[in-house]
């Protein structure tokens, strides 16, 4: 990092929110965050506020000499921003020796870890996700954090609220929130000079940006034919994007209990149609064999709108138009957004949680929120901090801050089941099939029911 960093900055989280039931409704008394040996949840006499940098205690100094880190990237941009993370937290903490653990994606990062607890060879700190959470807090092997957080006076509402949603569980918090992402919809602003319309972001002034309005400029986008077609809308893969759909047409993936799935149901069976519709009846998004050469066709000029996080950042940076941004159109009967909230979760019976818990912070930080936005993979997940000076000038210049902010605001949290890969590959399997025309969207979400219903059954 070109700025010096001080142990004091690195270790406050600012806030602008109180702390709502995940500690209030705690009982009994407040361990020091340098002491974490128990996961018995806790409580303050009052919700705590934002901390001062100057607030930093000595008791959170690292105890021991050691942290296991798992986390899940490739090699190279992807992995860069856990490296710049570990080589802040050596600065903070020279004296301990940060052991990586790396795995290649989020369903390796699954099996390692439930590998790792079986064995009783436990990481001390992990990289948690929406859709990675749910094994682990569901399993109770995940330490609950609300108590370190209030005794360090952090602001837990200073985070974006699907965060709280995607780790609390009762009262109970099971991993400080680090980065964020809203899903927004980017477009290729050259695209549609040549269409000969206006920029999408002169639709969502008027206060029109919808479905209906999407099929309409993607409609006008759409041409050509073979290998060059231009679209104008991407093709929508995977339950982690057909959710936000499902929920704007004010559907549900699942009861409360992810014990029994509604991809059957009206509301979602119409919001897959509608994503099937574009392809297979007014192809105006690319079909399966579109896709097959695995290129990003929104990059390559070839679709006009896109919907994506600042996670696509890195590929857009190597389009050679003009990209503009809004945010997601409203739906039906909702106008919530998709997002990914990600955490940093310590594992309750790991040996080295002081060091641990002083890594979350960190990363949680203003310093470390500043890696996390330099790496332009993320969002970031302090509410306070999305307003800073460090924030506004990591962005490109056609990135719509406000977009970003009122995505996050909107955004629902996806509750993954613990059987998330299974639950996935019988998805996406049915999905293709609506999506090359092989069976009807009735069909495939029968099927996707009766299929996850059963998967749902088993136990853990």
């Amino acid at each position: 990092m070109k700025d010096r960093v001080s142990r004091r900055a690195a270790l406050s989280v600012a806030g602008t929110f109180v702390l709502t039931s995940l500690v209030v409704a705690c009982s009994g008394s407040t361990p020091s965050p340098a002491t974490p040996s128990s996961s018995r949840t806790t409580s303050t006499s009052s919700a705590p506020t934002a901390v001062p940098a100057a607030a930093a205690s000595p008791a959170s100094q690292a105890t021991t000499t050691k942290l296991r880190y798992l986390y899940n990237a490739t090699p190279g941009v992807d992995e860069q921003v856990h490296l710049d993370l570990i080589k802040l937290y050596n600065q903070l903490y020279p004296s301990v020796t940060v052991e990586k653990i790396r795995v290649p994606n989020d369903a390796e990062i699954v099996r390692k870890l439930l590998a790792m607890l079986a064995a009783h060879d436990l990481p001390d700190l992990f990289w948690n996700r929406q859709r990675t959470a749910p094994p682990f807090i569901d399993r109770g092997v995940l330490l609950d954090v609300s108590p370190l957080i209030a005794a360090d006076k952090l602001d837990v509402k200073d985070f974006w609220p699907s965060a709280i949603q995607t780790y609390g569980r009762e009262g109970k918090l099971y991993g400080l929130p680090n980065s964020a992402s809203a899903n927004v919809h980017y477009f290729n602003i050259d695209m549609f000079k040549a269409a000969g319309l206006p920029p999408l972001t002169e639709t969502v002034k008027k206060g029109s940006w919808n479905w209906d309005s999407l099929i309409d400029q993607a409609t006008k986008l759409t041409k050509g034919e073979g290998p060059t077609k231009q679209f104008g809308f991407g093709q929508i893969t995977s339950i982690y994007a057909v959710d936000m759909y499902i929920w704007q047409n004010g559907g549900r993936l699942w009861d409360d209990g992810i014990s029994q799935t509604y991809l059957d149901q009206p509301a979602d069976v119409e919001a897959i149609q509608w994503l099937a519709d574009n392809v297979v009846t007014r192809k105006i998004s690319p079909s399966n064999l579109d896709t097959q050469s695995g290129s990003d066709l929104f990059a390559a000029g070839r679709v006009g709108i896109m919907m994506a996080g600042r996670y696509e950042l890195p590929n857009l940076a190597k389009s050679k138009f003009q990209v503009g941004m809004v945010i997601s159109p409203n739906g039906p009967k909702a106008n919530t957004t998709r997002g990914d909230d990600l955490a940093s979760s310590i594992l309750k019976d790991a040996p080295n949680r002081v060091n641990a818990w002083n890594f979350a912070k960190m990363w949680s930080s203003d310093d470390g929120q500043k890696i996390v936005l330099t790496s332009r993979r993320s969002f970031t997940a302090r509410r306070s901090f999305a307003k800073s000076d460090a924030m506004k000038q990591n962005l490109l210049p056609w990135e719509d801050l406000d977009a970003y902010i009122d995505g996050l605001d909107r955004t629902k949290a996806y509750r993954a089941p613990a059987q998330t890969g299974e639950v996935n590959t019988i998805f996406d399997q049915q999905l293709s099939l609506a999506y090359s025309d092989e069976k009807t969207v009735k069909e495939v979400t029968t099927a996707m029911a009766q299929q996850i219903n059963q998967v749902l059954k088993k136990p853990l």
